[in-house]
């Protein structure tokens, strides 16, 4: 029978950990499609709703495009996929055992399960929501906002 304390302590190994914090959102339901501003479901790669786990900033462009990770529409396993932030909404801290989220995560500059990177995603609540497109619907016309780069 194992000490539970020696246990405990490979558990905790970083090679090996039990959990991840990670930011993990949704694809929105619907978004604008082309230039005539067709109303489409979810996104190319992924279905309305889909869970996505998304990597934290790798580049300087403002989190506007990021690295995720989820089932994509036509494989339904998973893929990391390059996605605008606009499309993610329902943003949350969740601790993550999934163990194929965790190695990708900690392979790939990912979240980790310190409390670093629980912070650092605690602060990006609080400004994430904003930047998810919404439709709105206005009588006859229909408008999107919180659009990057919208203009209205």
């Amino acid at each position: 029978m194992k000490d539970s304390n020696n246990g405990d302590e490979e558990f905790i190994n970083q090679d090996n950990p039990p959990f991840i914090w990670c930011l993990v959102g949704n694809i929105i339901e619907e978004r604008y499609v082309g230039e005539a501003k067709v109303i489409g479901k979810g996104t190319k790669k992924f279905s309305p709703n889909s869970k996505v786990y998304c990597f934290p900033a790798l580049w300087g462009d403002g989190y506007e495009e990021i690295k995720v990770i989820g089932r994509t529409r036509r494989r339904r396993n998973y893929s990391i996929v390059i996605t605008s932030s606009k499309y993610i909404t329902n943003w949350r801290l969740q601790k993550v055992f999934a163990p194929y989220i965790v190695k990708t995560m900690l392979a790939n500059r990912g979240w980790d399960g310190t409390e670093k990177s629980k912070d650092t995603i605690m602060s990006m609540l609080m400004w994430l929501p904003n930047v998810t497109m919404k439709i709105i619907e206005t009588g006859e016309n229909m408008k999107s906002q919180g659009e990057v780069g919208d203009l209205d």
